[in-house]
């Protein structure tokens, strides 16, 4: 699912491109949600076409010699307050997606950039969830200026690998 804590693994940097989807990525972009999560192609192609057409979201992907390695969104989520819990409705990064050959080389860390980019100019904050296994993400979005908020939240059809969430949030600074 998502990558195994090496704190001290750092592969080689790579000269990559992050940019925003287009409808010719969809298919690499779903292949590699399918090759993550499992699932169905077509359901993930098809959710991220979602994704894509709607100017409320975001999507981008990250290419490497001229292949496309991953993806990430980010968009405006709202929670039915009666099966929500001590969760707010806001801008919200929507997952990293990285192939497996490509990790820890930064792909990710610009993959988040881009979204805080995109968001700085919308909002004066943006949330964030995982899983709290993931060590990997959670010090990644740290090191970028998130904080948790808490541990005791509910998102609904959201479960968590080990059970636990980390719901955190991060400042925006005000455009100048």
């Amino acid at each position: 699912m998502f990558a195994e804590f090496e704190p001290d693994a750092h592969g080689e940097p790579v000269a990559a491109l992050v940019r925003l989807a287009t409808e010719m990525d969809l298919d690499a972009c779903a292949d590699l949600a399918q090759q993550r999560n499992g699932g169905e192609r077509g359901t993930w192609r098809s959710r991220l076409a979602v994704d894509l057409a709607d100017p409320e979201k975001l999507l981008v992907v990250v290419e490497v010699d001229g292949e496309v390695v991953g993806h990430a969104g980010a968009g405006w989520l709202s929670f039915d307050p009666e099966l929500a819990v001590n969760v707010k409705d806001g801008w919200y990064l929507t997952g990293v997606v990285v192939a497996p050959s490509q990790r820890r080389r930064g792909l990710g860390r610009r993959l988040v950039q881009a979204r805080l980019d995109w968001l700085a100019a919308r909002a004066d904050r943006a949330w964030y969830f995982a899983a709290a296994a993931n060590q990997a993400s959670l010090r990644l979005h740290r090191e970028l200026g998130f904080s948790e908020v808490t541990r005791s939240f509910e998102v609904p059809g959201v479960s968590f690998t080990g059970g636990v969430g980390v719901l955190c949030v991060h400042h925006l600074p005000t455009p100048a």
